[in-house]
Parts: C-alpha cells; structure tokens; sequence
C-alpha cells in the first residue's frame, strides 16, 4: 500500500484516469473496464512520483518524481482515443451507482429504524414487567385462548389428513373392483 500523491482525468476519454503513487507508480483506470483494480500499473522510477500531467490529446503523460526527475510516458490508443457511446456508458453507470447508494442508504435507515424500534418495544415490555400491568387473570385469560387455537388447528389438521386418507381408500377400492370385473 502507498499514498497517492496526485491523479488527473483523461481530457479524451471521460472514463480514463491516472493516479502517481509514492512508490513511484503510475496507475491508469478505465472504470468502465474495471473499478477496483487499475487497468494499467506501470513502476516509473525508484523515487516517490508527486506531480503528474496529461497532454491535451491524452497520448502523452509527464510524472515527476521527488528528485526533479520528469518522465515522459506515452498512452497506447486504446486508453487515448475515445469510444464508442462511452459517454453515455459512464452516465448511465454513475446514474446506477448513484440509485445503487440511494437505496443501501434507505436500507441502512430502514434497520436502523427497525434497531430502534424493537429496543423500545424491548424497552416498554420490561417496563411493563415491572410495573405488573397484566394481572393474572389477563395472563391465564390468554394462554387459554392460545391453548385453544392451537388445539383447534391441530383437531382441522388432523381431520383433512384422514379425510385425504379415506379420500385414498375409497380410491383403491374402486380400482380393485374395476380390475375384478375387468377380468
């Protein structure tokens, strides 16, 4: 890892940068290529790199290094001559990544919120523990009618399942009758 110590966009190519680091690399991205890696690292010189220009036409680059040293770089046309619709790609990229962090930042406040609202709730219910709000009637009074929801689905599931198996029986009744006649 090293500092950066200057970077500048490509005049030509609106999705071209260079970055000069202090270990005396010049680092190029093309972000509609790639984002988190630089499409071209190349070492300059030994000595760190804090200054850096690009020629009008975006072929030639000058870095300098810490010494005084200026080095002259040329671009290969593929990072100097402009694309096909590549502007329209890197707005309609910077348009995405922008809805992109809009929602994870609606994300972020939703559970926060969430957070919020069960510590309170968390909150309320301990205090309300404390302070005995539900007598004991009000307490047996529930656990009966959960008691008795419960038992009520399982008898509803109970009866469907043997009504699907005299549904079966009654089934393979008529097919062995209907092989005896067959016969």
């Amino acid at each position: 890892m090293s500092y950066l110590t200057d970077a500048c966009w490509s005049p030509v190519r609106p999705s071209v940068f260079f970055t000069v680091k202090m270990d005396g690399v010049l680092d190029v991205w093309d972000i509609l290529f790639k984002q988190s890696d630089p499409t071209l690292s190349l070492k300059v010189c030994d000595n760190s790199l804090y200054s850096l220009s690009v020629q009008d036409n975006g072929r030639l680059v000058a870095c300098g290094s810490q010494l005084g040293e200026a080095t002259l770089l040329e671009i290969c046309s593929g990072l100097s001559n402009l694309q096909k619709n590549e502007k329209s790609l890197l707005a309609a990229m910077f348009e995405r990544e922008s809805k992109r962090e809009k929602i994870l930042e609606a994300r972020q406040r939703e559970v926060r919120l969430k957070e919020r609202s069960r510590s309170e709730q968390s909150r309320e219910e301990e205090a309300g523990r404390e302070e005995g709000e539900e007598d004991p009637k009000q307490l047996i009074a529930r656990a009966e009618s959960d008691f008795y929801s419960l038992v009520e689905a399982e008898v509803k599931r109970r009866e469907k399942k043997d009504e699907e198996k005299d549904i079966c029986e009654e089934k393979d009744v008529k097919d062995e009758e209907q092989r005896g006649t067959s016969e």
